[in-house]
């Protein structure tokens, strides 16, 4: 057995980009689901006016709040009663991207989720 549903939700005048994938397939008396997803929000568009602004934005943006690190964090759940296994993954972070005269503040989140658990039988 094995599905995978692929969703990507995209609307030109939207702020929030949501990419998943998810997978379940069995083998040897195993079902393992992965899944990942990808969340992306536009926090601010600011728009500069000459190629000299673009350093003083940035000078600007350190003096107002230092960069934000990347925040990683990993959980691993093991549950006898269910015989089940987890593991999930998050990173979270913000980056830039300048497109012409406009400069993107992006925050994200990355997920990655992995559960192993017994197959039942059904009869």
């Amino acid at each position: 057995m094995r599905e995978v549903l692929f969703k990507h939700l995209t609307s030109l005048g939207a702020r929030k980009k949501d990419i998943s994938l998810m997978e379940i397939f069995q083998k040897d008396g195993v079902v393992a689901r992965t899944e990942r997803r990808y969340l992306y929000f536009i926090r601010e568009i600011s728009h500069v006016y000459d190629e000299g602004e673009v350093q003083h934005w940035m000078e600007e943006q350190s003096k107002l709040a230092p960069p934000k690190r990347r925040h990683f964090h990993i959980l691993k759940e093991h549950n006898d009663d269910l015989g089940e296994e987890r593991l999930v993954c998050k990173v979270a972070g913000t980056f830039y991207v300048v497109i012409g005269r406009d400069i993107y503040t992006i925050a994200f989140l990355h997920s990655f989720k992995v559960s192993l658990m017994k197959a039942t039988v059904q009869g």
